[in-house]
């Protein structure tokens, strides 16, 4: 099928390619809303002609860096200066677009701006000809028309098909009030040929806001069918999340995704340039910087303070809406040792300190009486309660392992918010955060940590056995996590398997970027519910919203930034939305009436929408007034008839 339209397309290339564009491929995103995914959903041949000589004027905003390091630290305001000079940076100049919020909300392509249509008579021509028609090919050859001519024709359509003849065409019916959308003069239109029965399927879009959609479809025999139905519809809620909108209420909780995407990112790199045999410090970014006397004098408080027992205890039984539980999750006290020294350690200025505080912390851990001792699963909290039991020497941190024990503890910190706002607002399950495969790595690593433990006891006790020889010397407390240059491994999975005993760290670059995936869904899943809160306010939906969106497989996210978007489709009993519906106007409109005997075809889509969806040069042929002369709401109207019949 494919290799004959291709053929089809060269031959059109040969003859018409010097004055005309002639593409093979999808649809352009216009003629797939005039004629429907039905037809619209395999590759075409679309003849067009192409004008780029007046461009598209476009503004690119210009990163922001998430830390203010283009500020010295101890720079003070200062006012001083000419007037007649220009001190101003460019690059600050640049980011001033940011404010703009520039975003391109027009419903076409930006490429679709240079489509300019050829006139219908010359389309006309080229498919009457005889060399076209008995082209063997099967598929759509689509002409795009200036609509200059009296029926405003937009595009021609010639189906290739082995049996059948078709032929389609799109005209633009200028605008319409909404309550002259009928039943009757639809049905009128599309004629209904000898002996045919009628079959409408009818899609209306209702648009909350510009990245949230309701969407009613249903499919009907009646010959007079409803144009509204907000009883038997099947319901589709789409929603597209950008991470440059997040809002205030979650911007902590996004941030925090930021800096373990880029603590992942610096680890992978350092590991990239060693392997390829460049040696570098490797990089910490995400700190905005705290004093080492006061990083040092908050580990000891975090470590020797008893936490649980100052807690307020709150009224399990006390209902709260999701934004007042984000709120809580973000001013919760936390409980666990290693949760606190994420806090405190993601504050640190440069990977050099960052360094010293772990070496401030293990210090701490050997000569402080912890009274928190850290109760969570990660590789840190095992050196702290080793460290504070003396079964461990003071270890000695190298290469990426302070930024892999960060991760680690950050990994656990950030899934533990989620749980809290999830688990207290009662919409889903804790499982339903892990998923499958958290719960299988989490086996996983059961298992190892259990068999480095066994490791542990066994070399403990050969080095006791071996520092006392004659039975009169003490034994000198060893440490087994001091790793050499020679044991160091550069895989996807940084970890010795023939060492003995505790490692720094443990990590595997496949299985962190699985968990900062899903938590990014996760958090998506959360900005999803906070959307549906504040614009449709269904609280009885979120459980099976959470159910819909978190049993997907996560998409795989290497690094976070404001491009990064999400969007979901989410389906709807019709009992939800009829409320938030009823009485109100669709935004867009799609209506198809097909209509067969066993000769002929006819199929007429009727395509409403409040605005314009052609790019501006596009429609100029057919623009008018009349939406301004009316005050009623009006749509702009399309009308695509297509007939089949036997060869």
């Amino acid at each position: 099928m494919h290799v004959n339209l291709a053929n089809i397309y060269a031959e059109l290339m040969r003859k018409y390619g010097d004055n005309h564009t002639i593409t093979y491929n999808v649809p352009p995103s216009y003629l797939t809303r005039l004629v429907g995914a039905r037809e619209s959903a395999n590759k075409i041949v679309f003849l067009y002609k192409e004008d780029r000589s007046g461009g598209i004027t476009t503004t690119t905003p210009t990163k922001l860096l998430l830390k203010p390091e283009r500020r010295s630290p101890n720079a003070d305001l200062d006012l001083t200066g000419s007037p007649l000079k220009d001190d101003c940076i460019v690059d600050a100049i640049a980011d001033l677009s940011l404010d703009l919020n520039i975003v391109n909300r027009n419903p076409w392509k930006p490429d679709e701006e240079y489509h300019r249509g050829v006139p219908a008579d010359k389309a006309r021509a080229i498919i009457c000809t005889e060399s076209f028609q008995q082209a063997d090919g099967q598929g759509s050859v689509w002409f795009l028309c200036d609509g200059s001519d009296f029926g405003h024709t937009l595009l021609l359509q010639y189906e290739f098909h082995p049996t059948h003849f078709s032929r389609g065409i799109v005209n633009y019916l200028g605008v319409m009030p909404a309550y002259m959308v009928s039943s009757q003069s639809l049905v009128r239109q599309h004629g209904l040929s000898a002996g045919a029965q009628l079959e409408t399927y009818i899609e209306n879009s209702y648009q909350i806001n510009p990245h949230m959609t309701i969407l009613c479809s249903w499919s009907t025999p009646a010959p007079m069918p409803l144009l509204i139905n907000l009883s038997g519809c099947n319901v589709l809620l789409n929603q597209a999340f950008r991470v440059a909108d997040c809002g205030l209420l979650t911007e902590d909780f996004m941030n925090q995704l930021r800096i373990l995407a880029y603590i992942r990112e610096d680890i992978v790199s350092y590991h990239s340039d060693e392997r390829a045999g460049l040696q570098r410090e490797p990089v910490y970014r995400c700190g905005s910087g705290i004093d080492m006397d006061e990083l040092r004098e908050s580990i000891n408080k975090t470590m020797t303070e008893v936490s649980g027992f100052t807690d307020v205890f709150t009224d399990g039984l006390a209902e709260y809406d999701i934004e007042e539980v984000v709120q809580r999750a973000k001013q919760r006290r936390l409980m666990d040792l290693t949760d606190k020294l994420w806090e405190l350690l993601k504050s640190c200025s440069c990977y050099k300190d960052l360094k010293l505080a772990f070496n401030i912390l293990f210090q701490c851990a050997v000569r402080c009486n912890i009274v928190n001792t850290p109760t969570n699963k990660n590789r840190l909290a095992e050196i702290i309660a080793n460290l504070a039991n003396s079964r461990l020497a003071m270890p000695c941190l190298s290469g990426t392992e302070p930024l892999e024990l960060l991760l680690e503890i950050g990994l656990e910190k950030v899934h533990k918010d989620y749980e809290f706002i999830f688990t207290e607002s009662k919409m889903c399950s804790i499982s339903l955060l892990k998923g499958s495969s958290e719960s299988a790595n989490s086996d996983i690593n059961d298992g190892s940590s259990t068999n480095d433990l066994s490791k542990l006891r066994k070399s403990l006790h050969n080095a006791m056995k071996g520092d006392a020889p004659g039975g009169g010397g003490v034994g000198i407390r060893k440490t087994l996590l001091h790793n050499t240059a020679g044991s160091k491994q550069t895989g996807a999975n940084y970890q010795n398997d023939d060492l003995s005993g505790f490692k720094n760290s443990n990590f595997n670059e496949k299985e962190s970027m699985l968990q900062i995936s899903k938590l990014f869904q996760i958090h998506c899943t959360l900005e999803h519910l906070l959307m549906i809160h504040a614009n449709l306010n269904l609280p009885n939906v979120y459980a099976d919203v959470c159910t819909q969106l978190l049993n997907k497989q996560p998409r795989l996210v290497e690094s976070i930034d404001d491009n990064l978007s999400d969007v979901a489709d989410i389906q709807l009993s019709a009992h939800y939305v009829r409320e938030h519906l009823d009485g109100k106007d669709p935004h867009t409109r799609q209506i198809t009436m097909k209509s067969q005997n066993k000769y002929r075809e006819n199929t007429t889509t009727f395509y409403f929408n409040l605005e314009n969806i052609c790019p501006p040069e596009l429609a100029k042929c057919f623009q008018c007034d009349d939406k301004e002369m009316v005050k009623e709401r009006t749509y702009h109207c399309w009308l695509y008839r297509k007939i089949r019949t036997l060869k």
